[in-house]
């Protein structure tokens, strides 16, 4: 569920990104009871200079060969309940413009799951006509959970929480007035609503038969957490069994900008808990506040939003000095330098790949793990714990931190390598893909002994 934008060019934009294909997704209303069968769901699109939308869709029975519904365009900030999107933000670049909507609206998609299943999953498709002829499509996968505890037909009865819709929650101006909700002062108040159901509450000898609360979370786009949740926070609601809300909790008033944080889209996400009455632990049932893809996500606030202007940076082969690797010798430090005239540049994909044929490998360092370092100009090391591919051959590091934060930045970042191979020799380099960016490393001399 991370996305911060990559610094592309038009050129090689359509393998690199989905703006400026299809549609990049920022948010939606992922998980939710068949009680609450409603789409909420955040966006952003980048197309030709003075293209504009003149259409949104999404699949109203949660398939494509069924009928979508259309939305109708509303002012910015209007919070309604009805099919309806908003474009949050209209962000003019050199070569582009971006387009930031947030789109709502009923669905269909609220009848049971099959015999014997406890949810059923749907690749729901949302589809954005521009006035150049063209259509952009995508597709979330939602999950729709059946709420009774009904273990003969598979009604496992994992806790969850609602999806607030239409008026008679409270909330304002409405109930679901915290999703997509523009705040250009950082001022939340009466927009986040949480009802906990367990579908085992109160049930004897039966595991998980408590829910008293929840975890919530603020994260901003990029993946970063607001100052407000720099983790998972703990609130108490009572948990119930049945379809009432009479026992939600609206959380209180907050200010973005008064804790600091910074302008654009943060997801509003939540982790339903219960416990075993028989010994207090916290149950098997409930949702790992430590795994983001469990998260309910609930609402969204676009903070003072405009889209993010990729910054443009270079890398180039680098690093440490030039590295000689022998088999069974020390471990070398192949890398890359990198550099930005603009910054800050946002947190990228990293992959390194060794060269085929030469007789390398890749070392652990991260205890456990193999690790990316990055070196800013002031000297300052972070690590990033990477994942190694089944043929060994390549390394990815997610939501790496380049340390490129303005104009002019500078930073370096290598791996760990060593020649394992006694009969092969010869110069040679690898491969560091950052972002859309690529550049080989340092370059590498691999020598007998």
């Amino acid at each position: 569920m991370n996305a911060a934008a990559l610094a592309v060019s038009p050129v090689d934009a359509q393998t690199s990104d989905p703006e400026w294909t299809s549609i990049k997704t920022l948010g939606y209303a992922n998980r939710f009871s068949v009680w609450d069968s409603e789409f909420r769901y955040d966006g952003r699109i980048r197309v030709p200079m003075g293209v504009k939308i003149t259409k949104v869709e999404y699949a109203y029975w949660g398939r494509d060969d069924q009928s979508y519904i259309t939305a109708v365009e509303v002012p910015r900030g209007r919070m309604g309940i009805d099919q309806e999107y908003e474009v949050i933000d209209l962000t003019f670049l050199a070569d582009s413009d971006v387009i930031t909507f947030t789109l709502r609206g009923d669905l269909n998609v609220d009848a049971a799951p099959e015999r014997g299943q406890y949810s059923r999953t749907y690749q729901l498709g949302v589809k954005v006509t521009l006035n150049d002829g063209t259509t952009r499509t995508t597709h979330v996968e939602i999950e729709v959970l059946w709420p009774l505890y009904d273990p003969d037909n598979g009604r496992i009865g994992r806790p969850f929480v609602r999806l607030p819709y239409d008026t008679a929650w409270g909330g304002t101006p409405n109930s679901q007035a915290g999703f997509g909700y523009v705040s250009d002062n950082g001022y939340i108040a009466d927009k986040f609503i949480i009802d906990l159901v367990n579908p085992r509450q109160g049930r004897d000898n039966v595991a998980g038969n408590n829910a008293d609360h929840v975890y919530y979370q603020l994260v901003h786009e990029d993946g970063t957490p607001s100052h407000l949740t720099p983790a998972p926070v703990k609130f108490n609601v009572k948990g119930h069994a049945d379809a009432g809300t009479g026992n939600k909790r609206i959380l209180d008033a907050v200010n973005l900008q008064d804790e600091g944080d910074k302008w654009g889209y943060y997801r509003f996400l939540v982790w339903p808990q219960s416990t075993n009455t028989s010994d207090g632990k916290t149950s098997t049932l409930s949702w790992n506040p430590d795994k983001p893809e469990e998260a309910f996500q609930i609402g969204s606030v676009y903070f003072r939003y405009t889209a993010t202007r990729s910054a443009s940076f270079s890398v180039a082969p680098g690093g440490p000095p030039d590295v000689h690797l022998t088999a069974g010798g020390p471990v070398g430090y192949p890398g890359v330098r990198l550099e930005t005239t603009e910054g800050p540049v946002p947190e990228q994909t990293v992959r390194v790949s060794l060269p085929q044929g030469m007789g390398l490998q890749f070392v652990e360092e991260g205890n456990p793990g193999y690790q990316l370092t990055v070196l800013d100009s002031d000297g300052a090391q972070k690590h990033f714990i990477g994942q190694l591919s089944q043929d060994g051959q390549t390394l990815t590091f997610s939501k790496v931190n380049l340390a490129l934060t303005g104009k002019s930045s500078k930073s370096t970042a290598w791996v760990a390598v060593k020649a394992i191979d006694p009969n092969t020799t010869g110069r040679t380099s690898l491969t560091f893909q950052v972002g859309s960016e690529t550049s080989q490393s340092t370059p590498i001399e691999v020598r007998s002994r």
